[in-house]
């Protein structure tokens, strides 16, 4: 039985010093309102959950994080020399893609010309793809996913990693443990091991090692195969990413396929997480072949961009305010969950009072209800500022991509919504050429053809108990 008077008094001395905690590491005013009060509102319960969910470890992950790069980065040059030549430079052929400086240790890698991206569109184009290019891989495979589900397609990759690493190929696969939970636990990864391949796992929950935080998640999708093909993107290894008419969840999402000197910042990136989740040796991670001298494949401009949580301010969130602030003509968000912080909400509504034609695309039905009312909570002042809002039929829309006046393409795994701004770590490649932004306006289009607008009449006309329910779930932005 409980104590009450020692409960109480315990509540009273964890709250005291939870409230120090939030205090001192919650910048966002609102974010720190919400967790005083979960905190105090909910005797000792509420202090598990914030420890869970919302303690700052952000500063430790980063100082982590920065230590392995370090420590790696002597060992690869291309590393070294990108920060030391960083700053935003510009040469004739490599122009400026994000108004970010080069840097590598935040995941800028330098823009690189004469690449090739080709347009993939759900698991039926990506999945042969990159299964056809593992399957002739002749010296390395690395594969990093935020889901790798214990099904048909999950096992398909596993099997020909296997058959990769008894034919002595290097093989790597890194994922994501809260993801892909229900693989972790039921052994699904075990026989590919036996066989040779590299398994590994990224948690940021570890109480044994102090981190109780669960909501930073690796949310990249990322394979290279001989560091000469990449695919990136938003399509994670499951069945439900298959356009089978029967499945009751099916996905649609976006990929691409990368070839060209790009290729080497997102074998770098990953290098870089293989090596944090498992502190390989620098001398096998920083072998000539896996960052081979890569030919000219196309004439797209293309930048990797890799952002995760950072102390100061997050690159993914400062990659994408720039694109869209420097947008002269129209801007296109494509995205599953549209719950952004504050700044980015702004500059969305200042490009579409600027003049320019301001489209969001979103799911009609999403399948976290919570963030699909948060995120309608925010319609009104985006209509109100000129955004068209359009809602595409099912199945439901997983892609996540930003168009910048029909130029320049931003496609990755990074979605519109505070957790992947600012809390998870995301992949993308920022890329300009006709031939991309031609494929990817046309997909959109097609998918835009498959969308109802939301008009102003129709939004305003929703029930005062929809509106309630809706302002009630954005005010857990933060955890969304």
């Amino acid at each position: 039985m409980f104590h009450w008077p020692t409960t109480l008094g315990l509540h009273a001395l964890v709250g005291v010093v939870l409230t120090v905690v939030i205090l001192l590491t919650k910048r966002r005013p609102v974010s720190a309102v919400l967790w005083l009060v979960t905190v105090w509102a909910f005797p000792l319960l509420g202090a598990l959950v914030y420890l869970s969910f919302g303690l700052d470890q952000v500063p430790r992950g980063a100082r982590e994080r920065a230590e392995a790069s370090r420590i790696l980065a002597e060992s690869l040059p291309d590393v070294e020399d990108a920060r030391e030549a960083g700053n935003g430079a510009e040469t004739p052929t490599t122009p400026r893609l994000v108004p970010v400086p080069v840097d590598p240790a935040r995941g800028v890698y330098p823009p690189t010309s004469g690449n090739r991206v080709d347009l993939l569109v759900d698991g039926d184009e990506f999945y042969p793809a990159l299964f056809d290019a593992v399957a002739s891989a002749s010296d390395s495979v690395h594969v990093q996913s935020f889901i790798v589900a214990p099904d048909g397609v999950g096992r398909r990759l596993l099997d020909l990693l296997a058959e990769r690493a008894r034919a002595g190929v290097c093989t790597r696969l890194l994922y994501d443990r809260f993801g892909s939970t229900a693989a972790h636990y039921s052994g699904f990864f075990r026989d590919a091991e036996r066989a040779g391949v590299g398994v590994s796992s990224i948690t940021q929950a570890h109480p044994l090692r102090g981190r109780f935080q669960v909501n930073l998640r690796n949310h990249r999708k990322v394979a290279v195969v001989d560091g000469a093909v990449g695919f990136v993107g938003g399509i994670n290894f499951s069945e439900a990413n298959r356009s089978e008419p029967d499945h009751p969840r099916t996905i649609r999402d976006y990929h691409v396929r990368l070839t060209g000197p790009a290729v080497r910042g997102l074998q770098t990136q990953f290098l870089l997480d293989w090596f944090f989740a498992t502190r390989e040796g620098p001398e096998t991670l920083t072998a000539r072949s896996l960052l081979p001298d890569l030919p000219v494949c196309g004439d797209a401009a293309v930048q990797v961009v890799s952002g995760g949580p950072a102390p100061e301010s997050s690159t993914t969130a400062d990659v994408i305010f720039g694109l869209i602030s420097e947008a002269r003509q129209s801007v296109t968000i494509v995205t599953p969950y549209f719950v952004p912080d504050e700044a980015t909400l702004q500059v969305i509504r200042h490009a579409a009072m600027a003049g320019r034609d301001v489209r969001l695309l979103v799911p009609e039905h999403g399948n976290h209800f919570y963030a699909e009312l948060a995120g309608r909570s925010l319609y009104q002042e985006l209509l109100d500022a000129g955004v068209q809002i359009f809602e595409r039929a099912p199945p439901f829309m997983h892609a996540k991509a930003l168009l910048i006046d029909e130029r320049i393409v931003m496609l990755g795994s990074a979605n519109m919504d505070y957790r992947s701004l600012h809390l998870n770590f995301e992949t993308a490649v920022v890329a300009e050429g006709p031939a991309v932004a031609g494929e990817l306006a046309a997909q959109i289009r097609r998918d835009l053809d498959a969308a109802r607008e939301l008009t102003p009449e129709r939004h305003a006309a929703r029930g005062y108990a929809a509106r309630l329910m809706e302002n009630f779930c954005y005010l857990f932005q933060p955890l969304l």
